[in-house]
């Protein structure tokens, strides 16, 4: 082959090369113009999640100030009124009503100091339980007990249904905490007159269903997320007459999600609320078998 032949063929591989190179590389760019692209849209995403996470953290921030400043004032007015009473030598006969009065009102202090420190607590990992086998009537009944005369002074009946009859391995404290926080719950939104029962029944897989019904107010289903947030409330009048600082739902849910069970929350407006709080079936012997054993 002659020399001019050899010139032009290599002439021609060099620019076939060249342009094949070309589009490799516009290829290659093309790719990562795509790839930085989705990156950038990736993180735009997250930004904008954590800033919906910050906006999220300072209403919550805010919401908490605002609740606790106004529920904190209530009992600490109390305090402060029938103390200074007191120092002006009332009757003797008026001496322990008003000490009945501040005694109310620094219980009423201490249980919204506590139930905020037992969320952070929780929050923290830092609340351990102490485990232990129980009845679950035993749990029941120790809930009930310190409720009944809060109930009979509202003309509210509650009702024990069906109790299964078991043991329970589990923190018998906390998992009474759980009842009281929803049987007071149930009691302060329940009108006069009403009534609140207790169900329970174990599950074709073992798992123990525990129900508590009341024939409250109802919640609206667009609310019923929020009062299981820590301070969430429901916006109306029986929310302001009634008090508190919407940690009895959250706390008690954070309490049995420790036990490995789960609370969940069914409401219809004017009906009522049925709370069911579901054990697994490892936390659940029936009392026959734990006698056996």
């Amino acid at each position: 082959m002659s020399k001019p032949r050899q010139r032009q063929n290599r002439s021609l591989l060099d620019d076939y090369c060249s342009q094949l190179g070309t589009l490799m590389e516009r290829r290659y760019t093309e790719r990562a113009l795509i790839a930085a692209k989705e990156q950038a849209e990736s993180a735009a995403q997250l930004a904008g999640h954590a800033m919906r996470q910050a906006q999220a953290a300072d209403r919550a921030k805010s919401q908490f100030l605002a609740t606790m400043t106004h529920e904190l004032r209530t009992p600490l007015n109390a305090i402060i009124g029938f103390s200074e009473i007191l120092q002006t030598a009332p009757r003797p006969s008026e001496i322990p009503g008003y000490a009945r009065y501040i005694h109310e009102s620094g219980s009423q202090l201490l249980g919204m100091l506590n139930g905020v420190l037992d969320l952070a607590r929780i929050e923290a990992g830092k609340l351990e339980l102490d485990e232990q086998d129980v009845a679950l009537e035993e749990v029941l009944d120790a809930a009930i007990r310190p409720l009944r005369k809060a109930a009979e002074e509202k003309s509210v009946a509650i009702m024990s249904g069906m109790v299964v009859e078991c043991l329970l391995r589990l923190d018998p404290a906390k998992m009474t905490q759980v009842f009281v926080n929803l049987l007071s719950n149930a009691i302060k939104f329940t009108p006069e007159g009403g009534s609140i029962e207790i169900d329970s029944d174990l599950t074709s897989a073992g798992d123990l269903s525990i129900l508590v019904r009341d024939t409250g107010k109802g919640i609206p289903n667009e609310d019923l997320e929020r009062v299981l947030q820590p301070f969430g409330q429901v916006e109306d009048h029986l929310t302001r007459q009634n008090g508190g600082i919407g940690l009895g739902l959250p706390i008690a849910r954070a309490l049995v999600k420790m036990h490995g069970g789960e609370l969940t929350l069914a409401s219809e407006v004017d009906v009522g609320t049925t709370v069911e709080i579901s054990l697994p079936a490892i936390r659940v012997r029936p009392m026959a078998a734990a006698q056996v054993a």
